[in-house]
């Protein structure tokens, strides 16, 4: 590893994936454009916001941040995607000699920007972060975090470690992640997976000024779904293995039908006809799930699509000029919403 020698006053790109969050907006940007006083003497700022399809008035209030800051871009997705393609979306659109991505709900605080730059100045490509223990999350949800990146660390190929979706990447990085094209995203894998010099931030989170978290439980455990059915084939060999044990237990039921006083024979039909059941609709949900995302990827929709976009349509253009191989198209002058075809 080498320390990095740039160019003069590399361009920085923050990309913040938002839903819902018109409450806390005005207070994250104050404390962004704080912590961004540090590093404006040696880089460019470009700030991207992303509206996930908010409903209430977060999409007014990026308009006003974008009429008060020249740095400041939005784009404004039709419905709510999810976490993960708003995320993406912002990515495309990063123009940045180095990009960092981050929540805006102040959960990532900016103050650990300046310190993600210093590990990129020393060479490396992708700088994690790593939330250290937070007395305000409930024990549950920090233990059951822990525990599955250790077996998802022990089912997949690659060395897939906790972390956030706070994190900076070069643009070398960034642009070996957008070519992986996948419908059911998990960018805080597919990151690591590429294989890049990576260093390790650790930070604490603050309390929320405003508002609450939009991401349940249940989106959670999607995530962590997608994480597993995205790296590892575990779950089809487990069900083969349900198969084996099923099998197992026929014999030793038939053994004990045999030989075992008062056991009739519809006792061991009835048992043995349940745990076979059991065991076969347990494959046919694991098998389901992969051909299911088969069937999401061979549809080739775009992970997302565009309502509305600040960015400059003419230099987006030359852009998109510049990497053929990339379809991604703002929103069209008469108002209709194109997607990113990618």
């Amino acid at each position: 590893m080498h320390e990095r020698i740039d160019s003069p006053k590399p361009l920085l790109s923050i990309v913040c994936p938002v839903y819902e969050e018109q409450e806390v907006l005005p207070h994250f940007h104050r404390e962004l454009s704080a912590a961004l006083e540090e590093v404006v003497g040696d880089h460019r700022v470009e700030i991207l916001y992303v509206d996930d399809g908010s409903r209430d008035r977060t999409l007014v209030t990026l308009r006003q941040l974008a009429a008060g800051d020249a740095r400041v871009r939005y784009v404004a997705l039709s419905r709510n995607f999810g976490h993960q393609a708003a995320l993406c979306a912002g990515l495309d659109r990063a123009e940045g000699d180095v990009v960092i991505s981050m929540d805006a709900d102040l959960q990532h605080p900016p103050r650990v920007i300046p310190t993600l730059l210093e590990r990129w100045q020393h060479g490396y490509d992708v700088v994690q972060t790593i939330r250290a223990d937070d007395e305000r999350v409930s024990f549950l949800k920090r233990l059951s975090s822990r525990w599955f990146y250790k077996a998802l660390r022990y089912v997949s190929d690659a060395d897939l470690r906790a972390a956030s979706d706070f994190r900076l990447l070069s643009r070398a990085a960034l642009d070996a992640l957008l070519r992986m094209r996948e419908k059911h995203l998990f960018l805080r894998g597919q990151v690591q997976w590429l294989g890049f010099p990576t260093a390790q931030v650790h930070f604490h989170s603050d309390p929320r000024r405003a508002g609450r978290s939009k991401y349940t439980m249940r989106k959670m455990l999607r995530l962590a779904g997608d994480g597993l059915f995205s790296f590892s084939l575990a779950p089809l060999r487990a069900a083969s293995f349900l198969g084996i044990a099923a099998l197992c237990a026929g014999v030793g039921h038939a053994v004990w039908a045999l030989l075992g006083p008062g056991f009739t024979a519809w006792m061991y039909v009835a048992i043995l006809m349940c745990f076979l059941g059991g065991a076969i609709l347990c494959a046919l949900g694991i098998l389901g799930e992969y051909v299911g995302r088969i069937f999401e990827e061979v549809k080739q929709r775009p992970l997302y699509v565009v309502k509305e976009d600040s960015c400059d349509r003419n230099k987006w253009k030359r852009r998109a000029a510049r990497r053929p191989n990339k379809d991604c198209r703002s929103v069209t002058d008469s108002g209709a919403s194109d997607s990113s075809l990618e």
